[in-house]
């Protein structure tokens, strides 16, 4: 008993000490040299997000300002930086994973422009909207949590603007602070032209039809926003402790994640956040997770299984990432999903390049899409999900 007490003293010294490296006020040292870098804290500040409070803002700053200043060199080749004659696919679940970002994570993940082009060239791959949905990195800290989602924004945008033929982006969202959370992504759609929002299946253990979060949907149903989900590890909050709730031995992202997206859309039915909010698109990510497996037996012959199935038909788009098509979409398609909902995700740099292999050949090899139906997954029916919204002349 002794001994595992000692052991939970010193697992709560190391996270508060590796916490506590990125709670400090930002230096003006730190503080890029540079317009972009001063303009983008002054236009935070005037948000109510003081960037400078913390440390990690100097990384992703310098991030921000490298890339706004990047020209196009030598080191790329022209056949990586524009899509191929034969690239026309468009990756809606692709993952931008900026250095800054993984040191607060503790997550090794390695991206590099190099690696993305190269990744887009061998799936024929003509453009990659990015999302990193999770900025709550410092449970229950609203301060720091504002601050994440607003560089990864600004950071996503600089690269979008970039290359904007390669990379979109949706933007990250600092829920469960909800008014926080409207003024972010108004910010993010209207002024740094992201193609829409997203969210995790929970933010700090509320799933998303909380009604925490109707004011935040209401704003963005005005807009008619594009909402992108994706899953995370499911949370408990325990005498004011956030808890982690997978049960098992095993990876959340191979335990939990399929569940997470099955909880919150399940969440958005029940709570009828789906189906009053009607001029919202949803990306559902992986096919649907487990969601499908449950729907007859969780939602009762009714009126409101009649309004979530019609919203699962028409506002609902069902994303490839994973090994989903082996078997998976007869599932779905049961349900009388047209084909047209069906969009492409790759999931990269987060699953790889074997794993992305794998998933395009089972899209080829499914026996339940002809030819013309797995070529319209893969780019006429995101087409059809971007029409009339920022940026999709470039897509």
């Amino acid at each position: 008993m002794q001994g595992h007490f000692f052991f939970l003293l010193v697992h709560i010294a190391v996270s508060a000490a590796f916490e506590q490296q990125y709670f400090f006020p930002l230096s003006a040292a730190r503080i890029p040299d540079d317009k972009i870098a001063h303009t983008i804290l002054a236009r935070a500040l005037d948000d109510g997000i003081d960037l400078s409070a913390f440390a990690f803002s100097g990384p992703a700053l310098h991030e921000i300002v490298f890339w706004s200043h990047w020209n196009e060199s030598a080191e790329f080749p022209r056949a990586l930086l524009e899509p191929g004659q034969n690239a026309t696919t468009i990756d809606v679940h692709a993952h931008y994973a900026p250095e800054w970002y993984g040191d607060i994570r503790q997550d090794n993940t390695v991206w590099t422009l190099r690696n993305q082009l190269t990744h887009m060239a061998n799936q024929s791959i003509a453009e990659s909207i990015f999302s990193i949905p999770n900025p709550n990195i410092f449970l229950g800290d609203k301060n720091a949590t504002l601050a994440i989602a607003r560089l990864l924004n600004e950071n996503m945008a600089t690269l979008a603007r970039v290359l904007p033929r390669r990379f979109g982006f949706f933007a990250t969202t600092p829920l469960p602070y909800t008014d926080a959370s409207i003024v972010e992504a108004k910010y993010a759609l209207d002024s740094l032209g992201a193609l829409g929002v997203a969210l995790s299946s929970n933010h700090e253990g509320h799933y998303l039809g909380d009604a925490l979060f109707t004011p935040f949907f209401t704003e963005m149903d005005n807009k008619h926003a594009i909402i992108f989900v994706h899953p995370i590890e499911p949370l408990l909050k325990v005498n004011e402790t956030f808890v982690k709730a997978n049960p098992t031995v095993y990876s959340p992202v191979l335990a939990e994640f399929y569940f997470e997206t099955a909880r919150t859309f399940l969440d958005l039915a029940l709570s009828q956040t789906l189906t009053n909010f009607s001029s919202l698109d949803f990306i559902i990510p992986h096919l649907g997770g487990s969601f499908l497996s449950i729907i007859d037996r969780s939602i009762p012959p009714s009126q409101l299984l009649d309004d979530v199935m019609a919203a699962l038909r028409r506002r609902c788009w069902w994303d490839s990432a994973g090994l989903t098509y082996g078997h998976q979409l007869g599932g779905l398609l049961a349900y009388d999903i047209s084909p047209t909902f069906l969009l492409y995700g790759s999931d990269y740099p987060y699953i790889p390049s074997s794993l992305v292999d794998a998933s395009s050949k089972a899209i080829e090899e499914s026996p339940f899409l002809n030819m013309t139906q797995k070529r319209e997954v893969k780019s006429r029916n995101a087409l059809g999900l971007f029409a009339g919204r920022k940026r999709d002349e470039n897509l």
